[in-house]
């Protein structure tokens, strides 16, 4: 691996060209050669349209660097890694955060290695130390509060939106929280787990499981959406805002993607968006397409039947140029 990065930055340099680093504990770095400037890794892949691997949305630390460097909104965010860490210098970068903030494994997915709703530097240093040996990298990164939002976008064009809506229960008056959940859940296989979590997001509703909510009175059981557990979703496609839509384009692009989910946090979609309004928390290279069919609210949008005539479209341009036979 070493090899392979020595050998490609002197090469570089040998060509007249110059080196920027951008996260050595990736292997990433921008190569300044030819009148060009490229963000290569010390492994490179070239697709047909980006010099860079699917790391550039697998790890969430390259993304945020990515957006932030594009002058794109991101919440302030803070890097660690497993064979750099040192202590002190991570007490030193939690120093940065505005708290709450939120611990993720860089490279995770399915809401695995998330440590949410971190109160101060103490406990999020305490977390850190104990969670980092066992994933390669870590993100600290401030919590942003608003709507959750899933955007799809292809090419020059939002194909997609839902508004992602955590999982709630509405009281009848009559039954506690406990058995309305149990009630709502009694279909689903992923049953929302009675423990210190969900005490908690209850008291912060000023409410427990063995209140009995007023009729019609609405409280989540989740901070986040979480459609194993019963959340909802909702389209939103035409509700998104035009600059709201150009942010998302462009980072596709600062991705190098065709083809993007955008995960967003912000108050109303339909908002002209700002720095303190809009949030774009990860891009999922891979994005999930079915959530798109039959919403729990609004209509079905058809973006796999979009997607295949770009794919189309895009062979055709490819033949046309002699690229692809």
């Amino acid at each position: 691996m070493q090899k392979n990065l020595t050998i490609i930055k002197k090469s570089v340099l040998d060509m007249g060209g110059t080196i920027d680093e951008f996260l050595p504990e990736r292997g990433c770095f921008y190569i300044n050669v030819l009148g060009q400037r490229i963000l290569l890794e010390r492994k490179i892949s070239i697709t047909r349209k980006s010099y860079v691997s699917g790391l550039l949305t697998k790890c969430k630390d390259i993304t945020h660097k990515l957006l932030v460097a594009q002058g794109l909104p991101s919440p302030n965010t803070e890097c660690f890694y497993n064979k750099t860490y040192i202590q002190t210098k991570a007490k030193k970068k939690l120093d940065n955060l505005t708290y709450p903030v939120i611990l993720k494994d860089a490279s995770g997915s399915n809401s695995i290695g998330i440590f949410p709703f971190i109160k101060n530097k103490t406990e999020a240093a305490k977390i850190l130390k104990r969670e980092l040996p066992r994933y390669r990298s870590m993100i600290a990164q401030e919590m942003v509060f608003g709507k959750e939002y899933r955007v799809l976008v292809l090419g020059e064009k939002v194909i997609g939106a839902l508004e992602m809506i955590p999982p709630y229960v509405i009281g009848d008056g009559i039954s506690t929280v406990g058995k309305l959940i149990r009630e709502k859940q009694k279909e689903i296989a992923q049953k929302t787990s009675f423990d210190n979590k969900l005490r908690e997001i209850l008291r912060d509703q000023k409410t427990t499981q063995n209140s009995v909510l007023r009729k019609g009175k609405m409280i989540y059981i989740k901070k986040s959406s979480c459609l194993a557990e019963g959340g909802e979703t909702k389209d939103a496609t035409k509700m998104v805002h035009e600059d709201a839509r150009k942010i998302c384009v462009a980072a596709s692009k600062v991705v190098g993607k065709h083809l993007v989910g955008i995960d967003v946090i912000c108050k109303d979609i339909s908002k002209k968006p700002t720095k303190k309004s809009f949030h774009i928390l990860e891009i999922n290279g891979k994005p999930d397409l079915y959530i798109h069919y039959n919403p729990t609210h609004g209509k079905t949008r058809d973006v796999v039947k979009e997607i295949v005539k770009f794919m189309v479209k895009l062979a055709i341009q490819l033949k046309k140029q002699n690229i692809i036979k």
